[in-house]
């Protein structure tokens, strides 16, 4: 893929990422009406946190060693060789599904405790007969991740990018159309939504040359190779899991919503991540996993020190933004209905203290992927651990003293302490990274954003608007312009960069 292909597939992948994540907004805001933040959500939340901690144990340690594996048999030895490959990993993670699944349904209520020790005997009721349900996806999640491994790997992005618009519609369909709603059948869509999410991307990777033949082959080679590979990366990811659960664990016992409060405001945090830095790293990291398997290491290094700055020529200004205005934007998603004046409190708290983590998170993420490429796992493991050990020692301190709001605080100094540990681990290993006109414009970037907020608090005090929508509309406008202008005066180049390459793309339309 070529430089201009990469920023092109970035665009289009960013934009239809965003759409699908609007969606995902919708059904969260649709919860959100008709639940509010009590005893049923955070039972919810409980519920379906469960195999979403069990998957990311294994489904994302075997999607990071996943796809340089196979991107190496694929350059090595071509694509036929990589889907058999291909299924006998999906074999075998199907069988490891059905084990946990298994072993989910005859513990579930010891694993809801672990998830939430402050429920009372209503919550935890309700949350193991949601949990018996929601296991059911630990069946789907391995095999999507799998899938859309290889439609990457193929260089097909944006099958992958639309994958929430069919997670997300069966629940949206059931909170719209159906009278009788209720937080059983909310749970029952979720899982029609994962097993929707899985084979839909059959048919694409039919196109390719896929067909699925279950095989397991435990004395092939490269299952070795992986096995090697994914366990720091299950150790990793199990701490990370663990520092989920002791989030969870600490909000169960505080106010009730809490929990729902906390997920809320984590839906908006995951939001911003998704449509920016996911879209960005669903594209660059297989690519990158390519050139280094092409010898081309240039190429690599372009593409990580480029795409740290862009990240944070977008998240910087997000997080200001939200620390100014995180009541006006959790009373413009979900103050409506059953979400009233004390679970938009609650929120916007919890939202306030994970503002902090945004850009850091964006790093984090196109850190990790690059040494993923390099398969340094084990660097990746011990500096995640390092992250998670500062947060679950913050989240109970800090809770202690000033509740939810310590515990996403928490959160965020973990995130900033990861990603400064990741970029010295990822500067050892490659060696010369050019560290100061990366700082240069970080520092132009980071003083836009005070210049922002500052003249949009100016704004907001001269207006005296009260509704959220309208100071969100007033402020997103004013803010961008004086954010975009204030790069261009300090001469941040990335940004003239993406300027230059629309403006060529428009001319060359014009020009024919």
């Amino acid at each position: 893929m070529k430089g201009n292909k990469i920023f092109k597939a970035t665009f289009v992948v960013m934009i239809v990422t965003l759409l699908s994540r609007v969606l995902g907004m919708v059904r969260d805001i649709l919860v959100a009406s008709n639940f509010g933040a009590g005893v049923y959500t955070d039972a919810y939340k409980a519920a379906v946190s469960i195999p979403d901690n069990l998957f990311t144990i294994i489904g994302l340690a075997i999607s990071t060693v996943f796809i340089p594996m196979i991107s190496k048999v694929k350059y090595e030895k071509g694509k036929e060789e990589m889907f058999k490959f291909s299924n006998n990993i999906i074999s075998i993670l199907s069988a490891i599904s059905v084990l946990l699944l298994v072993f989910g349904l005859i513990f579930t209520k010891d694993l809801v405790r672990v998830v939430a020790t402050g429920f009372d005997e209503e919550r935890m009721s309700l949350a193991i007969t949601l949990t018996r349900i929601s296991l059911i996806n630990l069946l789907f999640l391995s095999v999507n991740v799998c899938f859309l491994s290889m439609l990457q790997v193929c260089e097909k992005f944006i099958l992958p990018s639309i994958l929430g618009l069919f997670l997300n519609l069966p629940m949206i369909i059931y909170l719209v159309l159906f009278k009788d709603i209720s937080i059983l059948g909310l749970t029952i869509a979720n899982v029609i939504g994962n097993f929707l999410r899985v084979v839909v991307q059959i048919p694409a990777l039919y196109k390719e040359g896929y067909r699925i033949i279950p095989h397991i082959n435990l004395k092939d080679e490269r299952i070795r190779r992986v096995l090697i590979l994914v366990v720091p990366v299950i150790i990793g990811a199990g701490a990370n899991s663990l520092n989920m659960i002791v989030d969870l664990n600490i909000s169960s016992t505080l106010d009730v919503g809490s929990m729902s409060a906390l997920d809320y405001a984590q839906k908006i945090i995951i939001f911003i991540n998704t449509a920016i830095t996911t879209s960005i790293v669903s594209v660059l990291y297989p690519v990158m996993s390519n050139k280094l398997n092409e010898g081309d290491n240039e190429g690599f290094l372009a593409y990580l020190c480029k795409s740290i700055v862009i990240i944070s020529l977008l998240l910087i200004p997000i997080a200001f933004a939200i620390i100014l205005l995180n009541k006006e934007i959790v009373t413009a998603f979900y103050g409506r209905n059953q979400f009233g004046a004390s679970a938009i409190t609650l929120t916007s708290i919890a939202l306030l203290g994970y503002s902090m983590q945004i850009p850091f998170l964006g790093v984090r993420d196109i850190l990790n992927s690059s040494l993923f490429s390099m398969q340094k796992t084990k660097i990746t493991t011990i500096n995640g651990i390092i992250g998670v050990v500062v947060n679950i020692t913050l989240s109970i301190t800090l809770s202690r003293k000033i509740g939810l709001l310590g515990v996403a605080i928490a959160s965020s100094i973990a995130s900033a302490v990861t990603a400064i540990l990741l970029f010295y681990s990822t500067k050892k290993v490659i060696g010369n990274i050019d560290l100061s006109n990366m700082l240069k414009s970080l520092s132009k970037i980071t003083l836009s954003a005070f210049i922002m907020i500052f003249i949009v608090k100016i704004v907001n005090n001269f207006l005296g608007i009260s509704n959220p929508f309208i100071v969100l509309l007033i402020d997103g406008a004013i803010g961008s312009i004086v954010f975009f202008t204030g790069c261009i005066v300090l001469r941040v180049k990335e940004l003239k960069e993406i300027l230059d390459m629309v403006l060529n793309k428009f001319v060359r339309k014009e020009v024919r």
